[in-house]
């Protein structure tokens, strides 16, 4: 079913594989960029059957930061239009997204937040400007005017951002809409907004012309939209007529915010029922289901079971813009697998332009076709470490035609495989399959559970060496006397394979200074194991390298265990059990008793004894990854891609 065509209002889609709208920062100054342009063409060129723009601001009261692009500024056009040619000469429909944030703050602050009342946004607890009938008003013919001005560049139409708390849902929820005149109380007051703003797009912009609504299935919140609300909303709308679909989000900007991208901790299309259960209430509006589909066999099933009529895959398409094209060929052991990490929504949530672990190659032209080109001759290359960055740099340089030797002491994958092991980060392991699949493909001889010397690896004769040997943690500085913390990534390898059964009696303390999603894993998986877990940080709160949205979720878990967390402690004595710490502010000791473990993730040092031998051989050397400099799995996989192509 999934390359059946369908028909949208009178729009023809080639197949039923949407891209929903992904915030991707790449536009600059909030103008249209090549490099936004070329991110939209290469998933046009990948296959699906439409494309929904990120957000795209409409009003001047709602331009949230300079990578969002203003569609009311008439500099812009030039570049709209580029874009809805460059996309719809793929046979490939153009949506833009019409979006007003209203209160909402995830940049804090907006130019001049507008709201429907004067309650402040549940996550920057910004106080917006209540919208008179007036301002009303004028926001609804900022959206109409902002939907002609994307017709006359050439989209196919237009959605409605009504999800996650924005001001469309600020509207039509009645946790967020406490207005007393004609745009709030009753479910048709509260819908009397985006009413309106459809039928002032139809009679603008006629029937020839796709028109959308993003809309809150569940807000999360006591008093907001919930399943029977967005029901009663999504009938209301379909007898108002005017939408050709609606789709269906989960979450706003309360602690419900990890609703709106789960993570690899949620199950796979973890809110597919409830779109199913929601979509007999829009009838005869067509439905588009998203949110964590993993891959074109999950979609499938998704549209055989009726849950919608056509599929958004927003992060897979970031990972692979050919998931399309390689699917319909047969090719699916070739699609680059989504881990549903959320890295990509940490960048942009860091103001940055959005980036993916496993696509080193995100919005450069060709994407959706590349290839490692082919080396100006061959060489032999020998690459040290048995992790990601090793194993990218692998199959790049031999996909290029060299002869490659890959040295490994553990097991492929590295220090990623044991990630993989831990609660909630499993899908990891797609990352290392992938890379694997290449590796054989390409024709790599693999020597693993060998550790390297200088020696050895001169012995293979390499034309070049590249050097991934990563990292190890550092000690904690404890006072003289003190038992040393134990390596929580050597506690892991020792003891993730036992079996968890009952709690053992005790406290675990684990002393966090990496903050990434790999030590909150560790922390879920003591939870299991111990009576008692503490979790200690110098810092004032947790999670400081992953996205917010992640982060709801490592407070979430932490707390329903029951574990303590404190900030600002640095950790002093450990001996007979005890564990002595003190706040990094006001000097105070606190002791913790009946420790039996105390583990470290502390800043590591890079594993690069190796470099200056070999370079003292005379032999061209590369180091990449942790080896390098300790950092993220983005740098490593990115780091080793860059190496493959540049040996």
């Amino acid at each position: 079913m999934l390359f059946t065509p369908h028909t949208l209002g009178r729009k023809k889609l080639k197949n039923r594989i949407i891209y929903p709208a992904v915030l991707s920062i790449y536009a600059q100054q909030n103008r249209v960029t090549d490099r936004l342009i070329t991110y939209y063409e290469e998933r046009a060129r990948g296959g699906a059957a439409m494309l929904i723009t990120e957000g795209m601001a409409i009003h001047p009261s709602s331009v949230p930061q300079p990578g969002v692009v203003c569609i009311f500024d008439p500099d812009n056009f030039a570049g709209l239009q580029k874009m809805a040619a460059a996309v719809e000469s793929h046979d490939c429909r153009l949506v833009g997204q019409l979006w007003h944030v209203g209160r909402q703050a995830l940049w804090n602050p907006v130019d001049a937040p507008m709201g429907v009342s004067s309650l402040p946004d549940a996550y920057s607890w910004s106080v917006p400007h209540v919208m008179n009938e007036d301002d009303i008003r004028e926001v609804i013919a900022a959206y109409v005017h902002c939907a002609q001005i994307l017709q006359r560049a050439g989209f196919s139409g237009v959605e409605l951002h009504g999800a996650h708390g924005y001001l469309i849902t600020q509207f039509l929820s009645p946790w967020s809409n406490t207005r007393t005149d004609a745009y709030g109380g009753d479910l048709e007051r509260r819908t009397r907004f985006v009413r309106d703003i459809v039928s002032g797009i139809r009679q603008a912009c006629g029937d020839d012309f796709i028109v959308g609504l993003k809309m809150s299935g569940d807000e999360g919140v006591k008093g907001g939209i919930d399943e029977q609300e967005a029901g009663r909303i999504a009938e209301r709308l379909a007898q108002a007529g005017g939408l050709d679909y609606l789709g269906f989000g989960q979450g706003n900007f309360s602690p419900s915010l990890e609703d709106h991208t789960p993570d690899m901790n949620y199950a796979a299309g973890p809110f597919m029922d409830l779109q199913s259960r929601l979509r007999p209430h829009a009838k005869p509006i067509s439905v588009v289901a998203f949110g964590r589909v993993l891959d074109v066999d999950h979609a499938e099933q998704l549209l055989k079971d009726g849950v919608a009529d056509l599929i958004g895959m927003g992060r897979a398409l970031v990972s692979d813009p050919a998931l399309p094209n390689k699917a319909q060929r047969g090719q699916k052991d070739q699609i680059r697998p989504c881990v549903f990490c959320n890295v990509c929504w940490a960048e942009i949530h860091a103001g940055k332009p959005m980036a993916c672990i496993h696509n080193p190659e995100l919005a450069r032209p060709g994407e959706a076709d590349w290839t490692p080109p082919a080396a100006e001759r061959q060489r032999h290359v020998v690459v040290v470490g048995s992790g990601v960055a090793g194993m990218e740099a692998a199959w790049v340089a031999a996909a290029r035609g060299h002869q490659v030797t890959w040295v490994g002491s553990s097991t492929p994958g590295g220090k990623t495989r044991l990630e993989a092991g831990l609660p909630g980060r499993a899908e990891l392991d797609k990352v290392m399959q992938f890379q694997l699949a290449r590796i054989r493909e390409h024709g790599v001889k693999m020597l693993v559970n060998q550790k390297a010397s200088v020696a050895d690896i001169q012995a293979l004769k390499p034309d070049a060496v590249v050097l991934a040997t990563g990292s190890r943690m550092r000690a904690t500085a404890l006072a003289a006397g003190s038992q040393p913390s134990i390596d929580a990534r050597d506690w892991l390898a020792a003891n993730l394979s036992a079996p968890v059964g009952e709690k053992q009696a005790g406290t675990v303390v684990l002393f966090d200074q990496d903050h990434g999603a790999g030590t909150y894993a560790l922390a879920d998986l003591l939870a299991k194991r111990y009576s008692k877990l503490v979790v200690l940080t110098p810092r004032t709160q947790l999670g400081r390298a992953i996205a917010y949205v992640n982060l709801i979720g490592v407070y979430r878990r932490l707390h329903q265990a029951r574990a303590e967390i404190v900030g600002a402690a640095l950790p002093q004595r450990w001996s007979s059990r005890q564990l002595t710490y003190v706040n990094a502010f006001n000097g105070d000791e606190t002791v913790i008793d009946h420790v039996d473990l105390f583990l470290h993730a502390t800043p590591r040092e890079a594993q690069d004894e190796l470099a200056a031998g070999l370079r003292s051989q005379g032999l061209e050397v590369h180091v990449v990854g942790d080896a390098y400099a300790p950092r993220t799995l983005l740098a490593a996989i990115h780091e080793g891609h860059r190496a493959g192509l540049n040996v």
